[in-house]
């Protein structure tokens, strides 16, 4: 009995595995067919779509826009996750529950009609749509999934070490930039770092936002895609998911950083 349990777990598990790493693995092998179409039978290995997309510099440039919206949008959500984290740990408990609250809702919203508001607002205020209304709409979008991995970083904290290095002298700022924040080290990396996968990889929250300067990654894929299918998409996301599992990886092998906590 206790052998076909064992059996069923593992059949479960690769099941699961197979669903979440199967359509990448077969997007990264149709990136090496040599054949024209997409999707269509393998035809052989060729590297000819990875050397095609510099032949497109819309692709590079859009790429650079999607990582400087990522960076700034990530380094934002990680900054007020750690500044709201530490505001609900040092406050009164039914506080931080309205606030956790309140900071989780774009998750609720779909992020389409998030992008939408985020158009209208800042048609309010004159402010045409680019850059900043990219790197807003990014930022809150990303907020509630800092905010998690902070909290759980704080859950463990221990805040009479700040208590003792204000008996020492330290000031507040003092005290967060050499005690704080390289205990939280690890949540605070693996927020930024999943803030800027996740605002990299967006095309929904991008579509109302992005004029022809500041077009992102996703959504010149996504242009692409309606003028012509073929394998140099599958080669652009190839290098996506590689970057973002080389990165993974290194994280939690060299700096003991868990993604998911």
């Amino acid at each position: 009995m206790r052998e076909i349990l064992a059996a069923g777990r593992w059949l479960y598990l690769i099941a699961i595995y197979a669903f979440v790493v199967g359509p990448m693995l077969f997007v990264c092998a149709a990136s090496l067919n040599s054949a024209a179409n997409f999707p269509a039978n393998f035809d052989g290995i060729t590297f000819k779509w990875y050397e095609a997309i510099l032949k497109y510099p819309e692709f590079t440039r859009a790429a650079w826009v999607s990582a400087l919206v990522a960076l700034v949008s990530s380094i934002i959500a990680v900054a007020a996750a750690f500044l709201a984290g530490y505001g609900m740990f040092r406050s009164d408990r039914k506080e931080s529950v309205v606030l956790s609250t309140v900071l989780a809702s774009p998750i609720l919203v779909p992020q389409i009609v998030l992008s939408l508001a985020t158009l209208q607002f800042l048609a309010l205020f004159g402010v045409s749509s680019g850059l900043a209304g990219l790197v807003a709409v990014h930022t809150v979008h990303s907020l509630p999934f800092a905010l998690r991995l902070v909290l759980s970083g704080f859950s463990r904290y221990n805040f009479s070490l700040e208590e003792a290095s204000a008996n020492l002298g330290a000031g507040r700022l003092t005290t967060w930039w050499q005690v704080t924040m390289p205990l939280l080290k690890a949540n605070l990396i693996a927020g930024f770092t999943f803030c800027f996968i996740l605002s990299f990889v967006n095309l929904p929250i991008s579509l109302f936002l992005t004029d022809a300067r500041t077009a992102t990654l996703p959504l010149v894929m996504f242009a692409h895609l309606e003028a012509r299918i073929d394998p140099m998409l599958p080669a652009v996301a190839s290098i996506i998911v590689i970057a973002a599992a080389v990165t993974t990886i290194l994280l939690e092998r060299y700096l003991r950083i868990r993604l998911v906590d």
